[in-house]
C-alpha cells in the first residue's frame, strides 16, 4: 500500500539527508565508547576525536546522497577529504596527521570488530612535515608582559586582573599545558612545598613546582576572588571555570597591551619555561620531567631550540665579523 505523503517523515522525503543521518551511525557511538573504556582516554581527546569524525562526514554528505556506503570508503576517498583540508582550509602538517590519526583508529577499530574488511588507512601515509623550532618569547619579553599584568592589577584592584597576572605567572612558572591550567581546582594546591597537582594528557597525574613569584601571585588572586560553587582555581567573570578558549583570548588581549606583538599563544609560555630553563644551565632529563614529557626525543626539541638562540648571540657578540 503506498504512504501518503502528508505521513512522510523528513527522512522519507529527503533519501540523502536520511542516508547522511545513517551513516553518522557508522559505529561511531561504539567507537567513542571504546576510547572510553578500553582506551582510557581523557573526556577532551574523546570530543576532539568526536569532532574529527563529524568533520569527515560531513565532507562526505554530498556523495552519502549519492550511495557512498562504509564498505565504498577506500584510500582514493580519504585522501580527497585530506586534499581538501589542505586546499580549502590551509591545514598545517600537523593539523593533517591530527586527522589521520583520529581516521586511522576510527577504521582500524571497524576492521577489528568486522564491521569492515580492511580499513583504508592502511594505504595513507601521515604528512610529512618540515622542521620547525617552537616559538618562544624571549626572557626580556616575559619580563615585560609580568611587570604589565602585575602593575595593571594593583592599580585596578579587578579580581580579573588579579586572575590573569596569577595565570601568566603559573604558565612560565610551571610549563603547563592550557588545559591542565584550565582544569587545576582548588584541592590542587599546595602552599606548603610550593606545588601544583595536575592532571595531563591520557589522564596522567604529575607535580609541577611553583616559584615564589608564581606563589604569590596565585596567593593575591585567591584573597580577591569572588566565592563561587566551582571547584576550579580560575574563573570567568559568571563565576564558572576559565575555560582554555578564555584563556587564550584573554591571553592575547593582554599580550598585545603588553607591547608585546609577537606571535604568541599561552602555549608559547610553555615553550619559553623550557627554553629558558634550558638557557639558564638545566638538563633535559628535568626538563623533560617538569613538562610531563613520556618521551626524550620530545623534549631534545629546545636543545635544537637553545642551539638557535646561541648562534643569535654568537652573531651579535662576537668581535669578528
Amino acid at each position: 500500500m503506498n504512504q501518503d505523503s502528508s505521513t512522510q517523515t523528513p527522512a522519507q522525503e529527503n533519501p540523502g539527508q536520511a542516508e547522511f543521518e545513517r551513516s553518522r551511525g557508522w559505529y561511531v557511538d561504539e567507537y567513542l565508547q571504546f576510547l572510553s573504556v578500553e582506551k582510557n582516554l581523557a573526556k577532551r581527546t574523546i570530543i576532539e576525536y568526536r569532532d574529527d569524525l563529524e568533520l569527515f562526514f560531513e565532507f562526505f554528505k554530498p556523495m552519502l546522497a549519492e550511495g557512498l556506503t562504509l564498505d565504498k570508503i577506500d584510500n582514493r576517498t580519504v585522501r580527497e577529504f585530506l586534499t581538501f583540508l589542505k586546499l580549502e582550509h590551509g591545514y598545517t602538517a600537523v593539523g593533517l596527521n591530527r586527522k589521520i590519526a583520529a581516521l586511522r583508529g576510527y577504521f582500524h577499530f571497524l576492521e577489528q570488530e568486522k564491521h569492515i574488511a580492511s580499513s583504508p588507512m592502511n594505504a595513507v601515509l601521515n604528512a610529512k612535515k618540515g622542521f620547525t623550532l617552537p616559538k618562544v618569547l624571549s626572557q626580556s619579553d616575559m619580563d615585560i608582559l609580568l611587570t604589565f599584568v602585575h602593575n595593571r592589577a594593583r592599580q585596578s584592584c579587578d579580581w580579573k586582573d588579579y586572575r590573569d597576572a596569577a595565570v601568566i605567572e603559573l604558565f612560565y612558572a610551571t610549563g603547563m599545558r592550557l588545559a591542565e591550567l584550565s582544569a587545576l581546582n582548588n584541592v590542587d594546591i599546595n602552599f606548603d612545598d610550593y606545588s601544583l597537582r595536575l592532571l595531563g594528557k591520557g589522564n596522567k597525574q604529575r607535580i609541577a613546582f611553583m616559584n615564589q613569584s608564581a606563589c604569590e601571585a596565585l596567593q593575591e588572586y585567591i584573597k580577591v576572588r569572588p566565592k563561587s560553587k566551582s571547584p576550579a582555581v580560575f574563573l570567568n567573570r559568571f563565576l564558572q571555570r576559565f575555560s582554555r578558549r578564555g584563556i587564550e583570548i584573554m591571553f592575547d588581549k593582554v599580550k598585545e597591551e603588553a607591547g608585546v606583538f609577537k606571535d604568541a599563544s599561552p602555549h608559547t609560555l610553555r615553550h619559553s619555561f623550557a627554553t629558558h630553563l634550558l638557557e639558564n644551565g638545566a638538563d633535559v632529563v628535568t626538563i623533560k620531567e617538569l613538562l610531563g614529557h613520556a618521551n626524550l626525543a620530545t623534549t631534545q626539541i629546545y636543545t635544537n631550540l637553545s642551539r638557535a638562540h646561541m648562534r643569535e648571540v654568537y652573531d651579535e657578540k662576537h668581535p669578528r665579523r
